[in-house]
């Protein structure tokens, strides 16, 4: 099977995804309901190698900064961009809709939503973004979850001032046993 390079792929998909630009979702809290559709300027049998689609967050440009993990490339089999799978179904010729909650596992980053058509093999034939071709507008963040509490913080706290008295309390008796075997 031959590589697929995005820079080959057509534009043939409107979407849209549910937060507007800018806006602030808590992973494992928040929707995001995604919306597409070939484009009607496209003529009608062009989607007809469509089976599937998949929909994926994808990073933008600004989460990408210094993290090789998350890095673009034009072979999809190399590219980084969008790993965070949100949904996989068959194609309709209809205006189509998932809503998803964003997972507890996704990280803190700027996002965009990008949909790939796929062909009866599963290779990527088309997409279509909810931002431009230089992933600047309608991108969103998500903020993700640290894993740390209040409650995880005043255990330590509570910990640690008790490994302190209890190492004191060491010392003091060390000393008063060597105090008592000089005498």
């Amino acid at each position: 099977m031959a590589n697929v390079y995005f820079s080959s792929l057509p534009w043939t998909l409107v979407v849209s995804a549910s937060p507007k630009s800018g806006q602030v979702l808590k992973a494992g809290k928040d929707h995001i309901m995604v919306t597409w559709a070939l484009n009607r300027s496209f003529p009608a049998a062009t989607d007809l190698a469509y089976e599937k689609v998949l929909v994926r967050l994808c990073y933008a440009p600004v989460s990408q900064a210094d993290r090789g993990w998350r890095k673009t490339a034009d072979d999809l089999k190399k590219d980084k961009t969008c790993q965070l799978s949100v949904a996989l179904q068959p194609y309709q010729r209809s205006k189509s809709v998932v809503n998803y909650t964003v997972a507890r596992d996704v990280p803190t980053a700027t996002y965009f939503v990008r949909v790939y058509a796929l062909d009866s093999s599963g290779v990527k034939v088309a997409y279509g973004q909810t931002t431009d071709a230089q992933k600047t507008t309608n991108l969103f963040d998500v903020v993700g979850i640290t894993g740390r509490h209040a409650s995880v913080d005043i255990a330590a706290a509570c910990f640690s001032a008790a490994s302190v008295l209890t190492l004191a309390c060491f010392l003091v008796a060390e000393k008063r046993k060597k105090a008592n075997v000089r005498k």
